[in-house]
């Protein structure tokens, strides 16, 4: 009955958007009033690879065989008044039903879902004309350079699809935005409940990637946050188990502390935004919580087995937390006209964190083995920065460069703040009629690194095929498995699979 009032939701949805626009045809008041738009558009990934899943010879089939149906509504009843709705009918593609039972269970067997990406309410001049609003669900964009955004903090990532790594997760919200002269912006947004981001199906191996050996026994544990004596300890308890091939470890729980609903779980943003001339640059504050779990506590549950009493059950539960933070932020963009108009962009933004202890406890039989314990994220303030120049080169060549410190999920615990250099060159052919786009992100402290290729070819105005691989090249396993921090970035299973994608999309 869930997946069919889901189904009622979306044909009620539809519905309206479908009546809205003949509404829109039949009247030519209502035609200048709303604005119709939206794509379809169908995406084929294959994982071409079989050491980067959760078990070795995991791969070599369909990853994703996905349909999206987006529509967006905007409506204008005013001048000054703007609503916009914009909604997703995703079909997943894959058939789910695994019994005789649920075969004709039709949300079973063709998954599907609505997502509602943005339905909002925008007023100009209210009260006065130099003063917006906006209110709703929607996504907030703060910062200057390309997508590598340490201001930005509003609006979590969404990265549920590491593809589009652009994506954001919607939030209900309120913003003011302020113009009291041509060269100042003033913006001060409310949310009134936190929205974590969105992680890809990989993320568990993050805090869970057992590691076996060529028999199918255990040979390495996932590394918490613990300083080298405790993993010393740790590995030592794991030694008096016995024979690594008579441990078995079972399904990993992660549970998160996630904030309540209260207002002391609010967020805030302030922004002051500046134009001189060429020169355009902000003063940002956020208050919130970091988007990205942290761990916090840790427990390993060990057990004999009831089948095989030789055999140990280990199950191991690692809880989760998103912890406060305060980000000062400063931004700029510059086009350097006299310098062959070379675009100059910059953002830092100092963390000022909360701190997090993490601690761990084992327990054999139910008897506490090991109890340990160690700071994870100090308080101590921290920066993260993005400086970076692009430059078009003729009308079909682009290119950008980027120094970033600190990756989205950084947040300077026990692994750290790493360095990187972001670079991404786009070829354009025919007109645009065919553009090529390779964008590269290299870790310099491990080498690490992805690398994404894009082809896309407007076939007819509208209508575009585009082709996509997704590549990281790094080692799949931490360099010493004692030590938290020597994890490869981009190495580790966690970030994801290498995939190619072939999508097909029709535009209106």
């Amino acid at each position: 009955m869930r997946h069919l009032r889901w189904w009622h939701a979306g044909s009620v949805f539809l519905i309206c958007l479908l009546c809205m626009e003949s509404m829109a045809f039949a009247s030519g008041k209502w035609t200048d009033m709303i604005d119709f738009s939206g794509y379809i558009q169908s995406d084929i990934r294959y994982i071409i690879e079989d050491w980067r899943g959760a078990k070795k010879g995991d791969g070599y089939e369909f990853q994703k065989n996905q349909n999206d149906v987006v529509l967006r509504l905007e409506i204008f009843p005013h001048d000054n008044v703007q609503a916009v709705i914009e909604a997703d009918l995703r079909f997943y593609g894959f058939n789910r039903a695994d019994s005789l039972y649920n075969v004709s269970d039709r949300g079973t067997s063709d998954p599907f879902n609505l997502q509602l990406d943005e339905a909002y309410i925008h007023v100009r001049e209210l009260f006065w004309e130099w003063l917006d609003l906006r209110a709703g669900r929607m996504v907030v964009n703060w910062g200057t350079v390309d997508q590598f955004n340490p201001t930005d903090n509003i609006s979590a990532r969404d990265f549920s699809d590491p593809i589009n790594f652009s994506a954001k997760v919607p939030n209900q919200m309120i913003e003011l935005t302020a113009y009291p002269t041509d060269w100042l912006t003033l913006s001060l947004i409310w949310v009134p409940t936190f929205r974590p981001a969105q992680l890809p199906d990989s993320a568990p191996l993050g805090f869970a990637d057992f590691g076996f050996d060529k028999n199918g026994c255990f040979a390495t544990a996932p590394a918490p946050p613990l300083t080298q004596k405790n993993m010393d300890d740790l590995y030592k308890l794991f030694e008096s188990a016995g024979d690594p091939c008579n441990l078995n470890f079972v399904e990993p729980g992660m549970p998160i502390v996630t904030p309540d609903f209260s207002m002391k779980n609010s967020q805030f943003g302030a922004k002051a935004q500046f134009l001189i001339n060429d020169f355009e640059f902000s003063f940002s504050y956020y208050y919130g919580r970091f988007s990205f779990p942290v761990a916090l506590t840790a427990a390993a549950l060990i057990e004999n087995s009831q089948v095989d009493p030789a055999v140990l059950d280990i199950k191991y539960i690692v809880e989760l937390y998103y912890p406060r933070m305060q980000v000062a932020g400063f931004d700029f963009s510059y086009s350097a006209e006299w310098l062959f108009d070379i675009g100059i962009v910059g953002e830092i933004a100092v963390i000022f964190p909360e701190q997090v202890d993490f601690g761990l406890k084992a327990y054999w039989s139910g008897a506490e083995v090991a109890n340990m314990g160690n700071n994870n994220v100090p308080s101590t303030p921290f920066p993260k920065a993005t400086v970076g120049i692009d430059y078009t080169f003729t009308s079909w060549l682009y290119m950008n460069v980027m120094y970033v410190r600190g990756f989205f999920d950084e947040f300077n615990d026990i692994y750290g703040v790493h360095n990187y250099m972001v670079m991404a060159a786009e070829l354009k052919f025919f007109e645009d009629e065919l553009k090529v786009r390779t964008a590269a992100a290299l870790n310099v402290d491990d080498t690490s690194a992805n690398i994404n290729g894009t082809v896309t070819w407007i076939i007819y105005p509208s209508v575009e095929v585009i082709a996509d691989v997704l590549w990281f090249v790094g080692n799949t396993e931490a360099k010493d498995p004692k030590d938290y921090a020597s994890k490869s970035k981009f190495g580790m299973r966690a970030v994801g699979r290498n995939v190619v994608s072939l999508k097909g999309k029709f535009s209106w």
